[in-house]
């Protein structure tokens, strides 16, 4: 099987020495700067820290290799535009923000195991437990970490079925059954969820609520 990008892989390297609770902090501080500093000297230095990073942790060549250029490609698209509506100094800030930030969320999630991810989120909704529950938080974002690496493989898998029958390059032909299997996925996983019972903890909490709101 092929490596997925941005998965975790056994490293003994210091970012995957640092604890989850330090890193996720980390993106979203270099988020909130990389919004703020709009000089586009700061940005370019900024993405090549997050690329040596990213490096850093020895990622999988080719995959990591394969997003990083289709990343750029949206990036430059995005500066583009942003060099035709303001100008040059904003497109190579806006795109080196686009890959710095990438490359640093490859880092972060390549380094860090899913289980690490997923208490942290569980202890940070812990004090908004009369919201909603501490697990959901985390199963949201192991959900969504899992769904990803799905899709990608259901698309594979369809390009692949069409090269063998030599209509490769067509649209339709990738997107419709992509679309049915990634939606008969998505039917699946929800029956999984409701078979184990999933949030029902949360929905006689909230009846409860709108009792006591009600009189």
């Amino acid at each position: 099987m092929n490596p997925i990008v941005g998965s975790y892989r056994e490293r003994n390297t210091p970012m995957h020495r640092l604890p989850a609770w330090v890193k996720l902090p980390l993106l979203v501080g270099w988020t909130v700067v990389s919004i703020i500093v709009t000089d586009p000297v700061s940005a370019v230095g900024m993405a090549v820290a997050a690329i040596l990073v990213l490096l850093s942790i020895l990622p999988p060549v080719r995959p990591t290799v394969r997003a990083m250029l289709g990343l750029s490609v949206v990036a430059v698209i995005a500066g583009a535009y942003a060099a035709w509506r303001i100008d040059l100094s904003e497109a190579i800030d806006t795109t080196a923000d686009f890959i710095g930030l990438f490359a640093l969320s490859l880092a972060i999630t390549g380094s860090t195991r899913m289980g690490d991810m997923l208490d942290l989120f569980t202890r940070m909704a812990r004090p908004f437990r009369r919201v909603v529950p501490p697990a959901i938080p985390g199963l949201m974002f192991s959900i969504v970490v899992r769904v990803i690496p799905e899709v990608a493989q259901i698309l594979a898998q369809s390009r692949e079925a069409l090269k063998a029958r030599g209509i490769e390059r067509s649209l339709r032909g990738t997107v419709t059954p992509t679309a049915i299997r990634t939606v008969g996925f998505a039917l699946d996983l929800g029956q999984a969820l409701h078979a184990r019972g999933i949030a029902d903890d949360a929905v006689p909490e909230r009846g409860r609520r709108e009792q006591a709101l009600a009189r």
